[in-house]
């Protein structure tokens, strides 16, 4: 029996390769980073030669370029003022921080999936978010004195309202259907959360992280700089009072780098966090 000739058709289904190449989806993948980073670098750029230009032509003693100020910065590094300040900072945030994240969590969750807590804790929540914190600060040196005790009170005061307020928010938007089903086939408490609530809700509540980190770093700085004058607080406050302009501008991108150091390094965390999590799951 003579078998019928292939149809061009199906030659060219049998020379179509089974998936695409993959290198062209890179490519696109890879477009929009590098769209994203050259805005970036141009609005650095922008800024820092905007600078440089101001202070060199009109700056005078108290705007300096950034060419002073980024000498400035091996001066005091060396002068042994900077590594003392910045443990000084550093330990209100070590303390206040981690204490933050916490009992905000902890509240967060509470006040997220419990009504009763919800109708009792919300209200004040809501308060701690409207009040201007540093207007308290005043208040909690009274109380606590000018101790170490009230720096690390003014940096929770700071960060923990976002993350309770942030946690909340995480755990209340998934979708029922997904914890009723787990119900259904039997899922204790411990595995409801394990399982469904705290993966579901991880990319929202490492946010709530994120946003804390960033409001505990603003906390205490600004403790140092109203009324426990310490550390890189104290610093830009002598310097201020000094005249001493690339001084104060070296400690401000001090801690302007140690801001976005932290931020950027909790946003990996978060990332290898998250994707461990999705590995687990499959």
């Amino acid at each position: 029996m003579v078998s019928s000739p292939r149809t061009p058709a199906v030659l060219d289904r049998e020379r179509t390769p089974a998936t695409p190449p993959a290198e062209p989806a890179r490519r696109r993948a890879t477009r929009p980073r590098v769209l994203v980073w050259t805005f970036r670098l141009a609005i650095l750029a922008v800024a820092l030669g905007g600078w440089q230009w101001y202070g060199a032509t009109s700056g005078g003693v108290f705007v300096p370029s950034m060419t002073q100020t980024l000498a400035q910065l091996p001066e005091l590094a060396s002068s042994g003022v900077l590594a003392p300040a910045l443990w000084s900072s550093n330990t209100s945030l070590l303390v206040g921080y981690p204490l933050s994240a916490v009992f905000g969590l902890a509240i967060g969750f509470l006040v997220g999936r419990r009504r009763t807590a919800d109708r009792a804790l919300s209200y004040w929540l809501d308060v701690a978010m409207v009040v201007p914190i540093i207007a308290t600060v005043p208040v909690v040196i009274v109380a606590l004195g000018l101790t170490f005790t009230a720096r690390v009170a003014v940096v929770v005061l700071f960060a923990l309202p976002v993350i309770a307020m942030n946690a909340r928010a995480a755990v209340r938007v998934l979708d029922p259907h997904l914890i009723e089903m787990a119900r259904g086939f039997g899922a204790t408490n411990r595995q409801l959360w394990t399982g469904v609530i705290l993966p579901a809700a991880a990319p929202h509540l490492f946010t709530a992280l994120r946003i804390g980190l960033g409001r505990a770093i603003s906390g205490m700085v600004v403790v140092e700089l109203t009324l426990v004058p310490v550390g890189l607080g104290g610093l830009l406050l002598d310097y201020k009072s000094s005249f001493a302009g690339p001084s104060l501008y070296a400690v401000t991108l001090v801690i302007i780098a140690e801001g976005v150091l932290l931020v950027s390094l909790s946003q990996a965390g978060e990332r290898w966090l998250i994707r461990r999590m999705r590995g687990e799951r499959r």
